[in-house]
């Protein structure tokens, strides 16, 4: 009996427990299948690597990938990706594309829609594929591609393009401003986008509307100032333009409607089904009739269904002894370590005193020991005791910043005696009672915000406040719900904030990485200065623009917000790695924050559901199923595929159901 043709039989909840209920009983039907290790000894490798016929299949008979994911409970659920609420990450991945497709820890670029591009001096000409449609049918063409844009105006890279033309309906020509960033950046910029996401058939009036407030925009003059298309946005313009975004996000069809593999069919609170996109464009690429995904918040739930062999996949690595646990109680598991490029770390905020000081915030950086912190927070995670915080991956550092200005750095290694040098040099004492007393005679405590639901943040912080305590420095951690955490760092009301640190959330891009310490998150948490100006009526007014000038490794003051904003157009690559080599260097010497330690993250493959070209296959029987961090290249690309967090888009097409 097909059970997923008789589902329109029943009530939609009762379609979804039925379906999903067989599905786990077919997974799980038939002789239990030997481990991996046994099968690989006993030479049974083309079984473990090579698709199947249907008649063949012994434990995935239904061809159901099986999941996790996170989406809006209904009602909440929509069809608009931009809408209130959402569709949810996942169905980013299965049911939309973009231009390109890239894996974000490698910052390796696939063409996808786009089915050719080129360079020229000032524009980046991309050539779509002719056969895709959306999944209601609807062709997808360039004016679809524009669309995205003008409505989409928000978008990072309209800051640094002058227009988007469309000769026909299979060709768009992104214009840059001149001059443009350098050629490797521009198609990273691109490749971020998921710009199959808005139909113009079905959002015309939005985004024609959209189209009309930007031709009203003046050319930009001012050249301290961003705006899309290199326009000048009045405040009476945004307001506009964002009144026609609100309208555009409560609009849409209930369901989603993108170009990608697999169509939604039916969601509840936990649990979704998607299938197959029957006139998707790349059929050979889809080796699923089903994508059936469960939403589990709940850790313990996620590892007992690791556990139990109801997933195909799963993403992350889990604490040393639930890992171990895992791989012990289910043969059929391989876990592979890779590194995430995000590091946990410790943010102080120079709003408040004694923080202010650059030798204090050193004196607690020299205080924290940052084996303790990654041993509880991250047992597999990389740490590099030497840095304070850099705006880049410990992991990248040698290969982003040069030799010579690594060694300049100043040496944050546990180092106690030093810390105490350092606050006796600016007026602390120590009591008798072991503790440090300011300048005033009093004995601060200090509080380090986390939010309560990030275990890696909140197991690090405990132990960091433990050691600042030991020291004699008064420190307490206060776990915060998420929902209120952030606004909370942001706004400074802890002293010391817990948070990603030296992270790059997009492409792997060390400009990238210092965005999030210079213009985002980190800076609202560190509490770095934005230049105010006099509003209308003469009153003063933050306008977001970072006002941070600080001595450089050369002994010359920098404006950090100048340097930032120069370095996409600098064509000479030598000069681009000087800027980064400058900045790294002034974000470790001023100590704005600590990092505890790089992540590692990971990927699990239910070898008995799913066949496919396991990556180090030859090594799998030495290491008993729990790999180590790859170190050759293709390997290491190999691994990142499996991830969902690293990929723009993804769909389980170099693997296979059993």
């Amino acid at each position: 009996m097909n059970l997923w043709r008789k589902r329109k039989r029943l009530p939609a909840m009762c379609a979804v427990s039925a379906v999903l209920g067989a599905s786990i009983l077919l997974s799980g039907c038939g002789a239990s299948a030997p481990g991996l290790v046994d099968r690989l000894n006993a030479g049974d490798v083309n079984d473990l690597q090579q698709p199947v016929s249907a008649e063949q299949l012994r434990y995935n008979k239904d061809k159901i990938f099986h999941g996790l994911g996170g989406w809006p409970k209904p009602p909440l659920y929509q069809g608009n990706p931009f809408g209130s609420g959402g569709i949810g990450d996942t169905n980013n991945r299965y049911m939309y594309e973009g231009l390109f497709f890239f894996i974000r820890s490698m910052n390796n670029v696939y063409n996808l829609l786009a089915e050719s591009s080129e360079e020229s001096e000032g524009a980046t000409t991309v050539h779509l594929h002719r056969n895709v449609k959306w999944h209601d049918g609807a062709p997808f063409t360039s004016k679809d591609v524009w669309a995205y844009y003008r409505l989409n105006n928000g978008a990072e890279v309209t800051k640094y393009l002058t227009s988007i033309e469309i000769p026909d309906d299979y060709t768009v020509i992104f214009h840059w401003m001149n001059p443009a960033p350098y050629p490797e950046l521009r198609k990273l910029l691109l490749a971020q986008d998921l710009q199959g996401q808005i139909p113009y058939h079905i959002y015309k009036q939005y985004v024609d509307k959209a189209d009309a407030l930007l031709k009203e925009a003046k050319p930009l003059t001012d050249k301290s100032k961003d705006g899309p298309f290199n326009l000048d946005i009045t405040d009476e313009l945004s307001k506009k333009i964002a009144l026609n975004w609100n309208e555009f996000t409560r609009s849409g069809p209930k369901i989603p409607v993108g170009t990608g593999p697999y169509k939604f069919e039916k969601v509840t609170t936990t649990d979704m089904l998607l299938d197959k996109f029957e006139d998707y464009w790349r059929p050979n690429a889809v080796n699923y009739d089903k994508i059936w995904l469960k939403n589990v918040p709940e850790l313990s739930a996620q590892y007992a269904l690791i556990k139990a062999g109801k997933l195909d996949w799963y993403d992350g690595t889990p604490p040393k002894d639930i890992l171990e646990s895992l791989l012990k109680q289910n043969k059929n598991l391989l876990h592979y370590r890779m590194f995430d490029p995000a590091s946990v770390g410790l943010m102080y905020n120079i709003r408040n005193q004694p923080f202010e000081n650059i030798k204090f915030r050193q004196a607690l950086t020299y205080v924290l020991d940052k084996s303790k912190l990654r041993e509880i927070g991250n047992y597999y995670g990389q740490e590099n005791p030497k840095i304070s915080m850099t705006g880049i991956m410990p992991s990248s550092l040698s290969k982003e910043v040069d030799a010579s200005v690594l060694d300049k750095m100043t040496d944050y290694s546990h180092n106690p005696e030093k810390a105490a040098a350092l606050l006796t040099e600016i007026g602390w004492k120590k009591g008798n009672d072991g503790l440090w007393h300011d300048p005033e005679g009093k004995v601060p405590s200090f509080i380090i915000g986390a939010p309560n639901n990030w275990a890696p943040g909140v197991n690090s912080a405990q132990i960091a406040a433990e050691q600042l305590t030991k020291f004699g420095i008064p420190t307490k951690l206060k776990a915060v719900d998420s929902t209120i955490y952030f606004s909370n760092a942001d706004k400074g009301q802890y002293d010391m904030s817990m948070d990603w640190v030296d992270v790059s959330w997009g492409f792997q891009n060390p400009w990238s990485s210092m965005r999030v310490l210079f213009w985002q998150g980190t800076k609202t948490k560190v509490g770095f200065p934005n230049v105010k100006k006099k509003d209308a009526e003469g009153n003063e007014v933050d306008t977001g623009k970072l006002d941070l000038k600080v001595k450089g490794i050369d002994g010359k003051i920098y404006d950090i917000d100048k340097e930032m904003k120069r370095y996409p157009f600098v064509q000479d690559e030598q000069e681009r790695r000087q800027i980064i080599d400058n900045l790294a260097w002034i974000a470790n010497e001023n100590c704005w924050g600590v990092n505890f330690f790089q992540n590692t993250t990971g990927a699990w493959i239910n070898t008995k559901t799913m066949a496919g070209h396991y990556p180090m296959m030859d090594e799998i029987v030495k290491y008993d199923r729990d790999m180590p961090l790859a170190t050759d290249p293709e390997d290491q690309l190999a691994i990142t595929h499996l991830n969902h967090g690293f990929n723009s888009t993804y769909m389980p097409q170099e693997y296979w159901p059993r």
